[in-house]
């Protein structure tokens, strides 16, 4: 269908139209491609895939003859190889590259052959070329005879050979040295040449050096000397040498011209490589001093600007006490001028008389004493004009270039809302863990609750049977005579026999009983959640057998259906300075470890015996011991070495997090500077011993 295009030609004839001409333009390519190829004096075939001769010039037709082609004559250069006379070896050379050439493209074949055939000596080689983005085509076999070219290139040797004195000082220079006849064809070179290039003297005569090497190297023209002195000096250039070795050159260019008038061109090349890298290493290093300058100026910049801005204080310091910086927040804190500065003063030379003016020369000097540094000191900073400041102060050793303390660097870090941040995660945490008790809390309570309820419904019932029974007496009472009172008392005895008096009269006080020990039950529970999630009020005198009390009821769920439970609590253990809350925690995670254990050794079985949990205390003069114990798993020395580590855990998947003995660890040690060891072997169980002591030290900053 017509769409109206210019001329009126439908888009099919256009096409067509466009195929017939790019066709014909192809035709013509082909007949100028072909024309050109039978024109080139060297023997010349295209070979397909499978090596298969495809094609051949007209200069092969007349040295090896004409080659069968067709779907009956397919021939390979191989079999053209066994059918060549005396240029077989040539041509096998070929056969043999072909498939080299199809896997890698590249392939190295003789320089030359040397073919004696009927008394003459004859030289050819042999060029193996890819065809790419041919549909049939993938080689060209070019067989080329160098005879001419070669008995010349001997002749020009052999002549040029020790032509002068100059040609045996030229044959040990240290530098390459080639001559050239007037068009660049090289006709003589030394060894030097040769251990550069890698390339033999036989192989380099006859031939360019941009063919030999590969480079662009121009050689200047007779033109080029005009107005000199017969140097011309090249720019110095990359070369390749025959095993692929990359290197730099200079040539020196010299113009000569025999008697005969016969202009060559002698070329001394030296190998500048070496000089090259070092030149290149100088500026890279060069390059990389100023990178490196420009990176630390602008890393000096940046750590100035990060040290001035960050809130906790640092200062350093040389060997002799002298301030050398600070930061901002350092003066802050001190009460000093934000614009003012303290280096090369001393500590005694400053305005300013507070904690830190002996603190921090007595840490100092501990430093410079020692060479080891002091960590996390805890300082108590009194403020004028509102709450203290709890401080944690380290003092660092500066090492100089000989490894020997030369000054020092103090960091603080103003902790005083850490401690209030730290009291409420334990009590998150305190809170959590009734929260992952409540099920078992919930459970706990249920059960009197639920006696309570029967019971009292019982004696509802009871009640209105008594009610009933009070009636009917209450009516006999106030209607009776001689004829109706033997009818009236079997209605009543009717009714105590309906009722059972005597089984409700015995069972009531049984229930009330049962109800106020239920009850009991119930407010002992809640009375233990209570104190179990009292947060405390820092560190203080608590009675740790209260505490222990509590945490046992509240926890009971986790280990009724494992062990029983046993508390050996010594009476004498009194009232401990201590920090409540983490404190419960602490036996909190340890009764629930011990539980886990003994469900691990009974395999999760609840039908296997109970194992058993014992909690006792004992007070000393120096601290109150709390030990629990259970008949669980027990431990290996490796797991005992790695208890109290963070994450640390033995338990499956999604059982424990490795926390609670690492946060046992940090509540005991850290915060009540008191001790927690474990004593356990595989299969015995294990003991966990608390110690706390019983004089109330300062706490760290941030307790």
């Amino acid at each position: 269908m017509s769409t109206g295009l210019e001329n009126g030609a439908t888009v099919e004839e256009r096409l067509q139209q466009h195929v017939a001409e790019r066709t014909e333009r192809l035709l013509v390519a082909e007949q100028l491609l072909r024309a050109i190829i039978d024109s080139l004096d060297e023997s010349v075939c295209i070979l397909d895939a499978d090596g298969v001769v495809i094609e051949t010039n007209r200069h092969w037709d007349q040295v090896l003859g004409p080659v069968a082609t067709g779907a009956q004559g397919r021939t390979t250069i191989a079999e053209v190889a066994e059918r060549a006379g005396c240029l077989r070896p040539v041509l096998a050379e070929a056969a043999d590259a072909f498939a080299r050439l199809l896997e890698d493209e590249r392939v190295e074949l003789r320089p030359e052959h040397r073919i004696t055939a009927d008394g003459q000596t004859r030289w050819f080689r042999v060029r193996l070329d890819a065809v790419r983005g041919h549909r049939d085509a993938r080689a060209l076999v070019t067989i080329i005879d160098i005879t001419a070219a070669t008995a010349a290139r001997e002749a020009r040797r052999c002549a040029i050979k020790d032509a002068s004195p100059l040609a045996l000082v030229a044959r040990h220079m240290d530098d390459a040295v080639v001559v050239y006849d007037a068009d660049g064809v090289i006709e003589w070179v030394n060894e030097a040449f040769v251990r550069m290039t890698g390339y033999p003297i036989d192989d380099a005569i006859g031939r360019t050096r941009q063919s030999l090497l590969g480079t662009d190297l121009e050689l200047p023209t007779a033109e080029d000397y005009a107005g000199t002195d017969g140097q011309i000096v090249l720019p110095e250039f990359p070369a390749r040498s025959r095993d692929g070795r990359a290197y730099w050159v200079k040539v020196e260019m010299y113009h000569v011209v025999d008697e005969d008038g016969v202009m060559r061109m002698v070329g001394v090349e030296h190998d500048v490589t070496a000089r090259r890298e070092a030149d290149e290493t100088l500026l890279a290093a060069i390059e990389r001093s100023e990178a490196l300058a420009q990176e630390l100026s602008a890393e000096k910049a940046l750590l100035a600007g990060v040290i001035s801005s960050v809130p906790h204080f640092t200062y350093w310091k040389d060997f002799a006490g002298r301030y050398n910086g600070h930061n901002a927040a350092y003066l802050t804190l001190r009460g000093m001028s934000p614009d003012a500065t303290l280096v090369g003063l001393r500590e005694a030379e400053l305005d300013v008389l507070d904690v830190l003016s002996h603190t921090l020369p007595e840490l100092e000097e501990h430093v410079f004493r020692t060479g080891t540094p002091v960590i996390d000191q805890p300082v108590t900073l009194p403020a004028t004009d509102g709450p203290a400041h709890s401080l944690l102060v380290s003092v660092l050793p500066q090492l100089g270039a000989d490894g020997q303390v030369d000054g020092v660097i103090g960091v603080g870090a103003d902790v005083t809302l850490v401690g209030e941040m730290e009291r409420q995660l334990h009590q998150a945490s305190r809170l959590e863990s009734i929260g992952q008790l409540a099920a078992g809390i919930a459970h706990e309570i249920n059960t009197p609750i639920q006696f309570v309820s029967d019971n009292v419904r019982f004696m509802a019932d009871s009640f209105d049977q008594l009610r009933e029974l009070i009636a009917v007496m209450d009516g006999v009472s106030s209607d009776i005579d001689a004829a109706t009172a033997t009818g009236r008392l079997e209605e009543i005895r009717d009714k105590l026999e309906e009722i059972d008096v005597e089984f409700v009269l015995e069972e009531i006080p049984r229930a009330l009983g049962e109800s106020l020990e239920g009850l009991d039950r119930v407010a002992q529970i809640v009375r233990a959640m209570r104190d179990f999630s009292h947060p405390g009020e820092g560190r203080r005198e608590i009675d740790v057998n209260r505490a222990i009390e509590s945490t046992v009821q509240v926890a009971r769920n986790e280990w009724k259906y494992h062990a029983e439970l046993t508390l050996d609590l010594a009476e004498d253990v009194g009232e401990v300075p201590c920090y409540e809350g983490e404190f419960k925690q602490v036996v909190l995670n340890l009764i629930v470890n011990a539980a886990h254990a003994i469900d691990a050794r009974r395999s999760g079985d609840r039908a296997a015996p109970l194992g058993h949990i014992k909690i006792a205390t004992r007070r000393t003069d120096d601290y109150a011991e709390v030990q629990v114990s259970d008949d669980g798993t027990g431990m290996t020395a490796e797991v005992r070495e790695r208890i109290f580590d963070p994450f640390f855990t033995t338990k499956e998947v999604g059982k424990g997090t490795g926390q609670g003995l690492s946060m046992a660890y940090a509540t005991i040690v850290q915060k009540h500077g008191g001790v927690i060891r474990v004593e356990s072997e595989p299969g015995c169980g294990a003991t966990f011993i608390i110690r706390l002591p019983l004089e109330s030290e300062p706490a760290p900053a941030g307790s």
